[in-house]
């Protein structure tokens, strides 16, 4: 287990409920029992279905290289059909698992590509992508102005650890207390961006390695 505000027992129903809906919705398309308008969203329900399920595992503790495969599967999914520019909380999560699971470089250049296109011009997902930063602004300030600030700053880890505890679990998360609803929604509150900000710096965590939300050893996956 990685994630104990949950039991190992809800991570396993909720990981069996998750694939069947997959399964079930994948069937409906594959039978031509959807309607022509709604092939695209029941197709990006499946996407975002099998997101939270490969989040759910990392969370019951699976294995690191059954996830890699199966998020590089997703991956490819997302960048053909699914980005969105609106949707900045996805891109964001998907941009750093693809940092920290080592997505080829020509995958993550197709959604730098895609967002180039659609103007989606932000500071943290530019740094995530390895593009060039210059002159570029942070489209959320006040959420992610810490990891802006320890790029250049010689107490890294220490900024990082305050960004994990003080900042990063807020209202703006798209799972906020997720855990207290009373459907079986909560995943993991991990911050995967945190994560890929350490791996691409090549940053001394081991001061991080138990603060709750950081996904240490992801980072350290074939770093």
């Amino acid at each position: 287990m990685r994630d104990y505000i949950r039991n190992e027992e809800y991570f396993n129903k909720f990981i069996e409920e998750d694939s069947n809906r997959v399964t079930n919705l994948s069937k409906k398309l594959n039978d031509n029992e959807v309607r022509p308008e709604r092939i695209m969203p029941v197709r990006q329900g499946i996407f975002r279905i099998k997101l939270g399920v490969i989040i759910a595992k990392y969370s019951r503790g699976d294995d690191l290289t059954s996830l890699q495969d199966d998020f590089k599967e997703i991956y490819k999914e997302w960048v053909k059909d699914f980005l969105s520019p609106h949707a900045y909380n996805e891109n964001l999560r998907m941009i750093s698992l693809a940092v920290l699971f080592g997505v080829e470089s020509e995958m993550r250049e197709l959604a730098s590509q895609k967002l180039k296109e659609n103007h989606v011009n932000d500071w943290l997902i530019h740094f995530l992508l390895g593009e060039s930063q210059t002159e570029l602004e942070l489209m959320f300030q006040d959420r992610f102005h810490t990891l802006k600030e320890l790029i250049k700053s010689s107490e890294q880890a220490i900024l990082l650890k305050r960004y994990l505890e003080k900042e990063w679990y807020n209202k703006d998360c798209d799972c906020y207390e997720a855990h207290k609803s009373k459907q079986n929604i909560y995943y993991g509150y991990w911050s995967f961006e945190a994560g890929a900000i350490a791996k691409i710096l090549n940053l001394d965590d081991s001061s991080l390695k138990d603060v709750p939300y950081y996904p240490y050893d992801l980072v350290h996956y074939k770093k």
